[in-house]
């Protein structure tokens, strides 16, 4: 498989920017059961966000989960990455009918969260109010009120083509650079949907660096040990208590619905593993 999430910077180095063509990995998504056009529409412009998402990835066992609710009740989408490249989108049923504006989904009551997990650092949560007029503004908003970090969404999606971008300005950067940036490729639009993937950078970020490129795919490469992982980041007197009581603890992976269980001789052996590196 191709790579199709490139990383580039700034040759001033005050900005990076992500790169991604997802109109082949949509065709394994769950985008062929959405059943109106808005929704495809939709879960099109969620899926590219969070596959630009893989970028801030940097180890293979670290997790981004991306949950929306919408004001309508059950109107809910949910989307996983992993540090391999995989990502996973599904919508619940309701919103997957939805045929109405974007205006009638957020407000009150309508929420956006992300989280970021790993084996070693455990599990951190943020939560926005979603009030933004599209769903690229509110993946944006989300980025400057619970990470503090200006982080822009763009997404392009005609003639089967489905591209986006996402431009983070480092620590310091000079705002008027920051708008050279968005003046371009808001210049060279039409070029983010005609040009060959191949050609992209060339064309449209002669003032940037290509410094990686990743494989973005609907698949998933998910292993028992890496709950495992997981699991080492749980509070050991939650464990203990489990283990008390007989319980085994059942973890679901978010990308393909894999359940993998732990037993209580699995989990004295986590708390074990927990002990002996606090006691080092």
């Amino acid at each position: 498989m191709k790579k199709n999430l490139v990383k580039l910077l700034t040759k001033d180095k005050e900005i990076r920017l992500f790169i991604i063509d997802a109109t082949n990995i949509l065709e394994r998504s769950n985008l062929k059961n959405m059943k109106t056009d808005f929704a495809r529409q939709l879960y099109t412009n969620i899926f590219i966000d969070c596959c630009l998402l893989r970028g801030f990835l940097t180890e293979v066992d670290q997790r981004i989960s991306v949950s929306v609710r919408f004001k309508p009740a059950g109107h809910t989408a949910h989307c996983d990455v992993d540090g391999s490249g995989n990502v996973n989108c599904t919508f619940s049923s309701q919103l997957a009918a939805f045929n109405g504006d974007f205006a009638d989904l957020v407000g009150d009551g309508a929420s956006l969260s992300i989280s970021r997990a790993s084996w070693m650092s455990g599990i951190f949560t943020g939560t926005v109010e979603l009030k933004s007029a599209s769903i690229n503004s509110c993946f944006s908003y989300f980025y400057s009120k619970s990470e503090q970090t200006k982080t822009i969404f763009r997404t392009w999606i005609e003639n089967g083509i489905a591209r986006g971008c996402l431009i983070q300005p480092l620590p310091f950067y000079n705002i008027n650079h920051l708008h050279f940036v968005m003046d371009s490729i808001y210049s060279a639009e039409k070029y983010m949907i005609t040009e060959q993937w191949a050609e992209l950078t060339i064309r449209v970020f002669p003032y940037a660096t290509v410094v990686d490129e990743y494989i973005v795919q609907s698949e998933c490469n998910c292993s028992k040990e890496m709950f495992f992982g997981i699991l080492m980041s749980v509070e050991t007197d939650e464990l203990k208590n489990s283990i008390e009581v007989g319980k085994n603890e059942e973890l679901e992976c978010g990308i393909c619905g894999k359940r993998y269980i732990f037993s209580t001789n699995d989990l004295e052996a986590i708390v074990k593993i927990k002990e002996s590196e606090q006691d080092g």
